[in-house]
């Protein structure tokens, strides 16, 4: 798993934002269960375990899951976000026997012999990291199962080349930085995604990578990705027409989050017509349903004949005869600046009244 970031509040303006700083320690200790209903031997966590500099209690936290998988290997490097510096807390932590973490800046591999495993890998010392050392690592052709954790892959952190990677004798590439699980090399290098969606970009599923290496080819198979998250970022489009009223366009919002579940947090964007005498903001909506995202793509439905006849002497009449006037047929965009047009200027005729 990758991108944990405990210690974010994610969505931080909205009311359920320490709501979400509670989801992604829960779902990371679920995850700590799953090690233990999976029976794994390694856990490994490819950086942005925590969400800036881990302070004492959020070290203790983590480390006090570890000791409950005492069987299993952790292995862990710091990304970009929780990334190492001369004073940080982690440098001198005393974590579980289980437990190794990639400090030394020089030394990018960690064998278990017992296992004839050797994983490699390297924290981070800053917050951009523009050197490709991913590319400069080179795991040695012999009887062990090479493993790579690796942070990174745009051009501000550690940029690597995936065909140069996939020519080395790594059996699988654990990748972290990228939200959302990705796939780079099917059946040997994948992004892991953060276990929980940490902002609106963050559609779809988030969890965490199992599979399985065989000992004697040196392959991964079986591998599985697992959904762990207790909430997503779900977009929802409504089309409304101009006859809704108000409570018509909440109740429709409401019964289409319903379907998906009041935990879990909305883009809503909403299109079609409306009366003009509604404005569709949050406060009209029930304020259960979580919306991080309001778009009113709606266009106010005017009835141009009678505008017509109420406005015979200023701009609001001679702007809607004229872009009658100059089609039958109006299309679609120029239908739009009709309504829209008009709209804007019966606006700025009330405010100067």
């Amino acid at each position: 798993m990758s991108d944990i970031h405990i210690g974010m509040s994610p969505d931080t303006t909205m009311f359920w934002s320490d709501d979400r700083a509670l989801d992604i320690k829960e779902t990371f200790a679920n995850v700590i269960k799953k090690c233990k209903e999976e029976k794994i031997d390694f856990l490994l966590i490819s950086g942005d375990l925590f969400n800036h500099q881990p302070l004492t209690e959020e070290l203790n936290f983590v480390n006090d899951l570890f000791k409950t998988i005492s069987d299993i290997k952790v292995i862990i490097i710091a990304g970009s976000s929780d990334h190492i510096k001369s004073n940080s807390l982690v440098l001198n932590y005393k974590f579980a026997d289980n437990v190794y973490y990639f400090l030394d800046k020089t030394e990018y591999s960690f064998k278990v012999s017992n296992k004839l495993v050797v994983i490699h890998g390297f924290s981070y010392y800053s917050l951009e990291d523009t050197t490709p050392i991913i590319n400069s690592i080179t795991p040695e052709n012999d009887n062990y199962i090479h493993i790579l954790l690796a942070y990174g892959g745009d051009k501000n952190h550690t940029p690597f080349d995936i065909n140069k990677l996939d020519d080395k004798n790594y059996s699988y590439i654990a990748l972290g930085s990228k939200h959302n699980y990705e796939v780079l090399i099917d059946g040997k290098a994948y992004y892991s995604g953060s276990i929980e969606p940490l902002d609106s970009n963050d559609i779809g599923d988030h969890g965490i990578i199992i599979g399985e290496i065989n000992p004697n080819t040196k392959r991964a198979h079986n591998i599985r990705f697992e959904k762990m998250s207790k909430v997503s970022y779900i977009p929802v489009n409504i089309k409304i027409n101009g006859s809704n009223s108000e409570e018509d366009i909440s109740e429709i919002v409401m019964n289409e989050t319903i379907r998906y579940g009041l935990n879990n947090i909305f883009k809503i964007k909403i299109t079609g017509y409306r009366n003009p005498d509604i404005e569709i903001t949050r406060d009209i909506f029930d304020e259960k349903i979580r919306i991080v995202e309001l778009t009113d793509n709606t266009i106010p439905k005017y009835d141009f004949i009678k505008l017509s006849s109420e406005h015979p002497q200023d701009m609001i009449g001679a702007f809607i005869r004229k872009m009658i006037s100059r089609n039958d047929n109006l299309s679609d965009i120029e239908k739009r600046a009709l309504y829209l047009g008009t709209h804007a200027l019966i606006k700025t005729s009330e405010n100067k009244d």
